[in-house]
């Protein structure tokens, strides 16, 4: 039988360490494991690095999402059109996308005891000149919702999590249920309280359907070990 996967992926770590905590929290007390896209400027925080490198990497790992984390709304975006006045962090140039992921190195050498090998673009905007500069920088791993041209493991982004109730959830699941890698994608800084107290009732749901909870690192020995 197929193993089928579950990774809950939670963006822009640093802006609010309060909320951040409180959805870590409810993983672990409930026996589940996730990761976190980490932006490089805040980690010179001290709060939020020590918080970091207290946390269990093998139940929250810490992936790239940009270093300043430039990313401007996608309906301002849709008017001005791409690469134009105002690109993301990642839609931009090679030089510029070295930069970016150089200086987020620099700060997670100082920082962190711990590596990041996967990486996830601000709004999941990037251009295919990222890819050289992921594998310069020893990337192997990327949330995208296209493919990856090159040799990065590409992790697919299934779900944003939107949901009020148990049930919506559930109807949303069952579009996907097949596939065997699921991503549920959070923000925990717009997490409602509704959505943080339904996050064990989802937990508890996905291990019945039968849900392995990964990390990215996790994910990928596994089905490099399959093949």
């Amino acid at each position: 039988m197929t193993k089928k996967y579950i990774i809950f992926k939670d963006d822009d770590a640093g802006k609010d360490l309060s909320d951040l905590k409180k959805w870590i929290d409810l993983l672990i007390e409930n026996d589940a494991k996730g990761t976190i896209g980490v932006i490089g400027k805040f980690l010179k925080n001290k709060n939020f690095s020590d918080y970091l490198n207290s946390l269990d990497e093998n139940k929250i790992e810490i992936f790239c999402h940009g270093y300043s984390h430039s990313y401007i709304p996608f309906m301002l975006r849709r008017m001005i059109g791409r690469n134009k006045l105002l690109p993301t962090e990642f839609d931009r140039t090679e030089k510029s996308h070295s930069r970016s992921l150089e200086k987020f190195r620099i700060a997670e050498k100082r920082y962190l005891k711990t590596k990041a090998f996967c990486f996830g673009p601000p709004g999941n905007e990037w251009n295919k000149t990222v890819v050289k500069p992921l594998i310069k920088n020893d990337f192997k791993i990327m949330f995208s919702r296209r493919d990856i041209p090159g040799d990065i493991f590409r992790i697919p982004i299934t779900k944003n999590m939107s949901h009020n109730n148990l049930k919506d959830f559930i109807e949303d699941y069952k579009k996907n249920k097949e596939d065997v890698i699921y991503t549920l994608q959070f923000h925990h800084a717009d997490l409602l309280d509704k959505q943080f107290d339904l996050l064990p009732d989802i937990i508890n749901f996905l291990k019945k359907e039968g849900r392995v909870f990964v990390t990215p690192s996790e994910l990928l020995k596994s089905i490099y070990k399959k093949n």
